[in-house]
């Protein structure tokens, strides 16, 4: 590390401990998995690295990972979140993952400096500035694949100019989404010729969806289902308004809420029991969910199971200003999508599931009730629409190889300029 970067990592590390500390003591939670975060724990030496945030990223690049592995490439999984890791372990129980270093040249440095990766493969639009130097310092490819420049996220990229353009100028190769993300990442900086078209990994759900485990159809029972996917606040109480409504025009169904952070599924709990419903977590493991219960999940990893039962599947992140979270995933199994007017994030989804009528967007907590009625008033109906969207679906499949053309390339690349 050269003098001036060295004087720049002490001066930010001395401004940011303070804040780290009160943060610490302020969130118990992120103290989980520290030594990881500051570069310490364990490593495989020479591995291909692929990176993906959270849940939602481990869950779009699982069969990116499954094909890399089938290829012969040694891997190295890491995430942003404790939760994303938990759910590493549970798709790739063979592969070791770790939480990713913070974006600081000293925990970077500590890191690389022991796993020596032959790649660095980033999912989605994971733009690390101090990781992607040091990476490129060390002459090491490093790959983006189903990227996106999402319209919250535009104009911040923008203001942030010259910072950001210096890290897409680093990077070896881009899988971009659609051709609107290839053209926002060339405008931000990236070499047009390091950036195609590979599709969004999202788009390319697995054949067949996870069989139920046994508790998990006992506990779910025989009512039709609600569920609700990647919940905020101030949703949840929409979702239970929603029940009331549905009630009321003569509709019965089960109501189950899978929180986005499942570290609050213990405070969903207490909300549905006080609007007077029967509710009950997910590890409770108690009797079957009966209409008019409300079942949370608290779980890693059965959502999209779950999504395979439902009536009707509700995505969060939608009706509060979050952007919006993975839409596809209940199409992929066949459920009729019902979300929000807040998609940032996932307009594309939301437009291909809307050709089809496979997903409804709607703009508040009434309209939300109006079209989850409808879709318990005409079961068929609705199965119907949910197997058009898992139709559209399957004419998009091929994401996951082109990424993997992608890394592979950008490899022999790094290679043919090494020998």
């Amino acid at each position: 590390m050269n003098v001036f970067r060295h004087s720049a990592a002490a001066l930010s590390a001395a401004l940011g401990a303070p804040v780290a500390a009160s943060a610490l003591a302020l969130r118990p939670r992120w103290r989980a998995g520290w030594r990881e975060r500051i570069g310490a724990g364990p490593v495989v030496p020479g591995a291909l690295w692929v990176h993906a945030a959270s849940v939602g990223e481990v869950t779009a690049s699982a069969q990116l990972v499954t094909l890399l592995c089938a290829r012969g490439h040694a891997l190295q999984l890491s995430t942003t979140s404790t939760t994303g890791r938990a759910l590493c372990a549970q798709l790739h129980p063979g592969l070791p993952s770790r939480l990713a270093p913070l974006d600081h040249p000293w925990c970077v440095d500590a890191v690389l400096s022991r796993a020596r990766p032959r790649a660095l493969v980033l999912v989605e639009t994971e733009l690390w500035p101090v990781w992607i130097a040091a990476c490129e310092r060390r002459g090491i490819p490093v790959v983006v694949v189903s990227g996106r420049i999402s319209d919250r996220s535009l104009p911040r990229y923008r203001w942030l100019g010259r910072w950001v353009a210096a890290a897409l100028a680093r990077l070896s190769a881009i899988g971009a989404r659609t051709e609107q993300d290839r053209e926002r990442f060339v405008a931000l900086g990236a070499a047009p010729e390091c950036v195609r078209v590979t599709g969004d990994l999202k788009l390319d759900p697995p054949a067949a969806p996870r069989a139920l485990a046994p508790d998990l159809a006992a506990w779910l029972g025989d009512a039709p289902l609600v569920v609700a996917g990647s919940t905020h606040p101030g949703e949840e109480e929409a979702l239970l308004s929603a029940q009331r409504a549905w009630e009321q025009a003569g509709r019965r169904a089960a109501l189950v809420l899978a929180p986005r952070y499942p570290e609050r599924a213990g405070e969903v709990v207490a909300l549905a029991r006080g609007s007077g419903r029967r509710a009950a977590l997910r590890s409770e493991r108690g009797g079957a969910l009966a209409a008019g219960d409300v079942g949370v999940l608290d779980t890693i990893g059965e959502l999209a199971a779950l999504y395979a039962r439902a009536a009707i599947a509700y995505v969060g992140g939608t009706l509060v200003p979050i952007g919006g979270h993975n839409l596809l995933e209940p199409a992929a199994v066949g459920a009729p999508v019902v979300y929000g007017s807040h998609l940032a994030n996932v307009r594309h989804a939301a437009e291909l599931l809307e050709s089809v009528r496979a997903g409804e967007g709607v703009a508040d907590a009434a309209a939300l009730a109006r079209a989850i009625g409808v879709a318990l008033a005409a079961p068929d109906a609705a199965r119907a629409r949910g197997a058009a969207g898992r139709a559209a679906l399957a004419a998009h499949r091929g994401s996951s190889e082109r990424s993997v053309a992608l890394i592979e390339e950008a490899l022999a690349a790094h290679a043919g300029r090494a020998a």
